[in-house]
């Protein structure tokens, strides 16, 4: 892999990952109900959901198989349930009454995981991975070279990470401003109209 081809492939990924998106509101609304540490577990959890994406998907390079429409319908609908209970867990939890940044309930680990869903469900993942990663792979790529392996996957790790920062910052920063709950129901809610979206292209 060139460090051209590392560059663009970052560039790439970034762009998807600053968009508001499923990855941002989780990590946003994180940052506000459990501080900065809160944040940084659910991105925690959404960089090892990109990790397993690019695992999958350079996997599949290597076999020189595609993914059937069946299959990739499959994991829309999937997407869709996951969106979904995460954003009424989030509207649920914020109706409960909270001080922003000090929910102990929220456990790190619990964030996580969260994180791990999210990012697994994240529909711009399946398009992303599946369709567009293949662009940046060059015909006769080595993908059984470890060192090959990890240029791909860390261009896709440091870009996941890089588009995440700003909000996790921005999100801190609001919450100290008495915006938190707000921030939060804008967290489940975009989750769930995410859901709907990716449901309605579904079904389209």
């Amino acid at each position: 892999m060139t460090t051209e081809l590392w560059f663009a492939l970052v560039a790439a990924n970034f762009a998807a990952s600053v968009a508001p998106g499923q990855n941002v509101a989780l990590v946003g609304g994180a940052a506000v109900r459990a501080g900065l540490i809160g944040g940084l577990a659910a991105a925690a959890g959404v960089l090892v959901a990109e990790l397993a994406w690019s695992v999958l998907a350079l996997t599949l390079l290597l076999g020189a198989r595609d993914v059937s429409p069946a299959l990739f319908n499959s994991l829309q609908f999937v997407s869709v349930v996951a969106l979904a209970g995460i954003g009424l867990c989030i509207l649920r939890e914020t109706a409960t009454g909270w001080e922003a940044g000090t929910d102990t309930r929220c456990s790190l680990r619990h964030l996580v995981i969260r994180g791990i869903w999210i990012g697994a469900a994240n529909p711009l993942a399946l398009v992303f991975f599946l369709s567009l990663l293949p662009g940046f792979v060059p015909d006769r790529t080595d993908l059984a070279d470890p060192v090959t392996l990890t240029a791909y996957v860390s261009a896709v790790l440091v870009s996941t990470a890089a588009g995440l920062a700003p909000w996790l910052v921005a999100s801190g920063l609001l919450a100290r401003t008495g915006l938190g709950r707000y921030l939060q129901i804008f967290s489940g809610s975009a989750l769930i109209a995410i859901a709907g979206l990716v449901l309605w292209r579904a079904l389209g």
